[in-house]
This record gives C-alpha cells, structure tokens and sequence, in this order.
C-alpha cells in the first residue's frame, strides 16, 4: 500500500510545482528557459563522463598501489594517497550524478507544463 500512496504524493508534487512554472512565464520565455538548461544539463552529462573516467583510472592506480602497500612506508603512503584521491573523486562524481539527475528530473517536469500549457496537438 505505501508505494500507491508514495506514487501518488510524488505525482502531486509535480502538478503543484509544474504549475507555477507553467503559469509564471510566456512560451515563448519557457521555451527558451528549457532550451538553457537543456545546455546546461548537458554540459554537465559531458563533465560527469569525463569524471567517471578519471574514477575509474584513479581505483586502477589505488588497486596497484594497495598492491604494493606491505612492501615499505613509502609504498603503504603511496597507496593511502591514492586511495584518498580515489575516494575524492569518487564523492565528486556522486554528487555530479546527484546533480544531473535532479537536473534532469526538474527540466522534465517543466516540458511537460510546458508541453500542456503551449503545445496544441
């Protein structure tokens, strides 16, 4: 039963926050309001695939330097200093992900207010 009650609040909060961006601006404003963050979520979907790369090569050089860590200080510092890289980036790809998603999630409610309110079929 919770998720039909969860399903329902959530598809009233997007009627109540699409509303008002469908009622505050012209089409001719939102169309272009939807056209920039389109960019923008964009320009951020690139910066994110770019970041998974450097992830993924950061846990290949912390796997290698973990690797080695028992065979000295100096390897077991190297390894701690690029398992806190990793980790680093790992978390700024997280909230890269977050961010995007909510981005994505917002523009999306707001083309379709902006789909029933300027679109006519």
């Amino acid at each position: 039963m919770k998720p039909m009650i969860s399903s329902l609040s959530a598809l009233a909060a997007i009627v109540v926050f699409a509303s008002p961006y469908a009622s505050a601006l012209s089409c001719a404003e939102q169309a272009a309001d939807l056209q920039n963050r389109q960019v923008k979520a964009q320009k951020i979907a690139e910066a994110r695939l770019t970041l998974v790369d450097e992830v993924e090569a950061a846990g290949d050089a912390w796997e290698n330097a973990e690797a080695m860590r028992n065979f000295g200080a100096e390897q077991a510092d190297e390894a701690d200093t690029t398992k806190v890289t990793y980790e680093t980036l790992k978390a700024d790809l997280i909230a890269k992900e977050k961010t995007l998603q909510n981005s994505v999630l917002s523009l999306n409610q707001d083309v379709a207010a902006y789909n029933a309110k300027c679109v006519r079929n």
